[in-house]
C-alpha cells in the first residue's frame, strides 16, 4: 500500500526545531573580508541570522563560519538565503554538509533542547 498526505503550506513549515544558543555567531565571507553577526535561532537544517542593511536576497548562496564563543566551531560552510524578513532578519538553509559536519550540529542542537527541558522541568518542579 502506498499513498502520500498532502497539507497545503506543508513547505512553509520549518523542517526542524529551532533553538536560541548563547554565544552562537556566524561569520559570513564577503568580499571586504568576513564580518560576524549573532545567530537568533539554528537548528540542524538551518539557522537566522540579522543584517542592516540587508545585503542579501532570497536564492542568495553564500560562504560562512560558525562560531561558539568567539572560537571557530564549524568552518567552510556554504548556505542559501530562504527568506529575508522586513526587519532585517534572514533565514537560510545549510548546503552541502559534510557528515561530521552534520553530527557536530546536531550534538550541539540537541545539547541545548537538553538543557531547556531540564530547566523547564526545575521550573515546574519549583512552582
Amino acid at each position: 500500500m502506498d499513498f502520500e498526505i498532502k497539507m497545503d503550506g506543508d513547505d512553509k513549515l520549518r523542517q526542524a526545531f529551532r533553538t536560541r544558543v548563547p554565544g552562537l555567531d556566524v561569520r559570513v565571507i564577503t568580499q571586504n573580508g568576513p564580518q560576524d553577526f549573532p545567530v537568533n535561532d539554528i537548528s540542524a537544517t538551518g539557522f537566522a541570522f540579522a543584517d542592516s542593511p540587508r545585503k542579501y536576497s532570497s536564492g542568495m548562496v553564500f560562504s560562512f563560519d560558525l562560531l561558539l564563543g568567539k572560537r571557530l566551531f564549524l568552518g567552510d560552510l556554504k548556505g542559501k538565503v530562504m527568506r529575508v524578513l522586513d526587519k532585517g532578519i534572514i533565514g537560510c538553509n545549510f548546503m552541502e554538509m559534510e557528515r561530521r559536519q552534520e553530527i557536530k550540529l546536531d550534538k550541539l542542537v540537541l545539547e541545548v533542547q537538553k538543557r531547556l527541558i531540564e530547566l523547564r522541568k526545575a521550573k515546574r518542579e519549583a512552582e
